[in-house]
């Protein structure tokens, strides 16, 4: 029986996102899942796996939190967290704040401005480099709800200890964030997009080994 892997992409993504990492795991059954707001999946407030046979869990930065969260409360149905440019958690009252702050002004440019714009912008952050990924356009009015439901102001948990975190060289920001995480080469923040083979390699390696 083939090993289960379930993904979580991140912000403005689609559980397609994942395709390139996918060719690259042809022994594992591979499973996308489109978060609340995005995709195909409308918003929701509660994010839920329904799936009840143990499996591999991996998420991007939003995804990775999801999964973090996932993690702690169903440990049992979790059998390795890799986490991929994911923040490990806001330390005090101050830091959440300033995050609930930056995330609606992102909401409100997010519905404000046509969308081409809002994704130039948000791209146009450092921890991106200068990789600028192709995105589907995606209803903005439940990208927002998911962008300031979902925030990393709103994180309830730590990592379990068994997390693995993986970052790109060229993000310095979650590099510091996360110093003991496995760095991909040729990738700033979108690892699972700038080097999937990379990525996959680093996931075969962790669940087959």
């Amino acid at each position: 029986m083939q090993s289960l892997i379930v993904f979580l992409h991140g912000f403005l993504g689609t559980s397609e996102d994942w395709q390139e990492v996918w060719r690259e795991l042809p022994d594992a059954t591979c499973v996308g899942i489109d978060l609340p707001g995005h995709g195909k999946s409308p918003f929701s407030e509660k994010f839920e796996i329904g799936i009840e046979e143990p499996f591999h869990l991996v998420g991007y930065s939003m995804g990775g939190r999801l999964a973090m969260q996932f993690a702690e409360k169903n440990r049992e149905r979790v059998k390795t967290l890799t986490l991929v440019s994911t923040h490990p958690g806001l330390k005090t009252e101050e830091e959440r704040e300033k995050r609930v702050e930056s995330d609606q002004r992102w909401a409100d440019l997010l519905l404000k401005e046509p969308i081409d714009e809002f994704l130039k912008r948000w791209y146009d952050q450092p921890l991106f480099g200068n990789f600028k990924p192709m995105r589907k356009k995606q209803d903005p009015k439940n990208l927002a709800k998911a962008l300031i439901h979902y925030s990393l102001a709103h994180q309830s948990c730590e990592a379990p200890e068994n997390a693995m975190f993986v970052v790109g060289e060229r993000d310095e920001k979650f590099r510091k964030l996360t110093p003991n995480a496995e760095v991909i080469q040729d990738a700033a923040h979108a690892v699972h997009l700038e080097n999937p083979k990379a990525l996959a390699g680093l996931i075969h390696r962790r669940i087959f080994s």
